[in-house]
């Protein structure tokens, strides 16, 4: 039998996640991730999303994929780890376009649109058949195109194809701001899902938020899924919370913009789960670390406190 798409969003419990990337020379390999792996499901973490990357270089029709430490036999391997430490796992193939970010992408010519839907489909559904095979427990067909994600028609064909080959729920991953509030075919998708980069107040408070979220659930009414969520371990994160930009470290200011986030978003009877961007298979990070990873930092004592609590 089918589920329908309520349904199988339904299924799964709260998801208690982290963007787990792959880094340094083992990448998604067992042996190199089931470490982590262990330490992320002693801090509460119960899924993780994997981030198989492809490549395209604007201008050029091609993308590439299947590679490297990310390839579709390291996939494989790592779900099985994944699997033994007892987590649920979301595929979430992204594009690196160099020096583009990629919700900038668009294209005037129609041929020239058609030509990269057709890459994409191939690329999305590849891993929609990947996803199959490792039995992910969902699947999130795209990330972050905001100008190309305007285009309905092709989404939603899109998804009746990846529908075809995958059974489990679908997500998309849309940047906040415009294209999540906007977005026309979360109808066709099992969860709402947004990359949580809004910033918070000056003062690190972020009551704010939970309206804008639900102006978007109210319409829909499936459950919203932080696709990611973060904050860097520079100074005054908040503000800026995608940017990375060198500045003054301040391990102190990341903790305090994830509990700031935690506390007015982490009861809402509306949240799937989330998925903090980031944690690296090797394990990197630390307090003299700029990224928006939190391991070994105060940020990952905050997510260990909430996610064990209990409450969810």
């Amino acid at each position: 039998m089918v589920l329908p798409f309520s349904a199988r969003a339904a299924a799964l419990p709260f998801l208690r996640g982290v963007n787990f990337t792959a880094e340094g020379r083992g990448g998604y390999s067992a042996e190199t991730a089931a470490p982590m792996l262990v330490k992320l499901a002693a801090s509460g973490v119960n899924s993780v999303a994997l981030v198989p990357y492809g490549f395209h270089r604007p201008g050029t029709g091609a993308i590439r994929y299947n590679m490297g430490m990310e390839a579709d036999d390291r996939i494989r391997d790592v779900s099985g780890a994944v699997r033994k430490a007892g987590m649920k796992l979301l595929l979430k193939p992204q594009l690196w376009t160099p020096g583009v970010f990629t919700g900038d992408l668009e294209f005037t010519a129609e041929a020239d649109r058609t030509a990269w839907f057709a890459q994409y489909t191939a690329f999305a559904t590849h891993h929609a058949s990947l996803a199959k095979e490792i039995n992910a427990d969902l699947y999130c067909i795209a990330n972050e195109f905001g100008k190309l994600s305007r285009h309905e028609a092709y989404w939603r064909g899109l998804i009746k194809q990846v529908r075809g080959i995958y059974s489990g729920p679908l997500v998309y991953a849309a940047s906040q701001g415009p294209e999540f509030e906007n977005l026309r075919f979360w109808d066709a998708l099992d969860y709402i899902g947004l990359n949580n980069y809004y910033p918070l107040r000056s003062d690190f408070s972020a009551g704010h938020l939970p309206a804008i979220i639900e102006k978007v659930w109210s319409k829909i009414r499936k459950p919203v899924l932080f696709t990611e969520c973060g904050y860097s371990t520079f100074e005054n994160p908040h503000l800026q919370p995608w940017d990375e930009s060198p500045r003054q470290l301040s391990p102190e200011h990341q903790a305090r913009a994830y509990e700031s986030l935690l506390r007015v978003v982490y009861d809402k009877p509306w949240l799937g789960g989330m998925y903090w961007w980031k944690v690296g298979t090797n394990g990197y990070g630390g307090p003299a670390d700029g990224s928006h990873t939190p391991w070994n930092k105060p940020a990952m004592d905050v997510v260990r406190r909430w996610y064990r609590s209990g409450k969810r």
